[in-house]
């Protein structure tokens, strides 16, 4: 059963993306490319997620950018990420993360995404507690734009595939 509140701490670290290591991040980031042409960013359209490798859609996340003041809001929370984590975060915001740290991560990420209005690469580095070691997880964070002006929705995606298994006895531990 999952604690309610979970302990694990979560440190982030930005890097190029072209450092990511999973198999996918490359596809991923060349769809989003292809997608973008010449803009900053893609516009967001539902049909465009079918574009993407199916194999990392389930690992998906988009959330739509709200202003006045910011804020993120999960539009799309894939099955993956629900089997992982379980919980699905859809119609909430990354705030809702617990423990606490962790969305404040997550919200300082959507925010950096916005504001530099380009792909932006993270690893997290999860420790359940400090005399365990670190697990290291990938995350790609894309902008998309409606108005070819602003960022409208950021889609991301986060490798939980690679040792799929020892990420949910993580998650059911905390």
């Amino acid at each position: 059963m999952r604690n309610p509140t979970p302990t694990y701490k979560l440190v982030h670290h930005q890097l190029a993306a072209s450092d990511l290591g999973g198999p996918l991040f490359q596809p991923v980031l060349q769809v989003w490319n292809e997608l973008k042409k010449d803009a900053f960013a893609p516009s967001w359209a539902v049909a465009d997620i079918l574009k993407y490798p199916a194999a990392a859609v389930p690992y998906f996340t988009v959330v739509e950018v709200i202003e006045n003041p910011q804020k993120f809001k999960y539009r799309f929370w894939g099955t993956g990420l629900a089997d992982v984590k379980g919980f699905d975060y859809t119609g909430r915001s990354p705030l809702d993360h617990l423990p606490e740290e962790h969305g404040r991560a997550i919200d300082r990420e959507y925010r950096m995404v916005v504001a530099e209005r380009r792909a932006i690469a993270f690893v997290h580095d999860l420790r359940p507690r400090t005399d365990q070691p670190s697990r290291f997880q990938e995350c790609l964070r894309l902008p998309m734009s409606n108005d070819g002006e602003t960022v409208t929705h950021v889609i991301s995606y986060s490798d939980w595939q690679t040792e799929n298994e020892k990420w949910k006895r993580f998650f059911e531990t905390q």
